[in-house]
């Protein structure tokens, strides 16, 4: 992470709202995905609390990668898959078992999900089921992890970032897609 380098902050809208992009530019890297919000406003207000050093940045002057990171985000809310971007995703901030369960959530397939518990089982944590949903409620880079795509073992979608309702839409949208 680069700690004296003021990060930019990217907004565009989708079906869901406006969504963000926080990234340092040189070199590039991108710090976290704000998922989509009613307003814009509520977005920018929200990123400059978490990030009160945050620059703004526009579709016209911001980094090449980010406006691609927001084209794949917006086409994903359009029914469409996304590629993880690894190599542009800082993940410094997290430890060695958050990586491990941000990997498998990453291998989950779209249109598909799988518990809390079988995420534990994957990464050989077998008890770690609220390890994994604390893992899921910090992740840095929801849509391109689909932590979206991690439920309880009852069914039911669970806490997200975004609310229940939309965690709900985004895996109604990927079915869909998938039929």
């Amino acid at each position: 992470m680069q700690t004296n380098a003021r990060p930019f902050h990217l907004t565009f809208p989708t079906f869901f709202g406006t969504a963000g992009i926080i990234y340092y530019e040189k070199p590039f890297s991108m710090i976290r995905i704000l998922l989509p919000r009613s307003t814009k406003k509520s977005l920018v207000d929200m990123s400059n609390r978490e990030y009160p050093r945050v620059r703004q940045a526009s579709q016209t002057n911001s980094h090449p990668k980010a406006n691609s990171i927001s084209e794949s985000v917006i086409a994903y809310f359009k029914g469409n898959p996304v590629h993880i971007p690894w190599k542009w995703m800082d993940m410094g901030n997290l430890t060695e078992l958050q990586r491990s369960v941000l990997t498998e959530v990453a291998c989950i397939p779209y249109g598909k999900t799988k518990t809390y518990k079988e995420i534990a089982e994957a990464i050989n944590r077998p008890g770690a089921s609220r390890f994994v949903g604390n893992t899921m409620a910090k992740n840095p880079f929801p849509v391109l992890i689909p932590c979206h795509r991690v439920i309880r073992s009852d069914g039911s979608v669970g806490r997200f970032g975004g609310g229940s309702a939309m965690k709900k839409k985004m895996i109604e949208l990927e079915v869909k897609r998938n039929s």
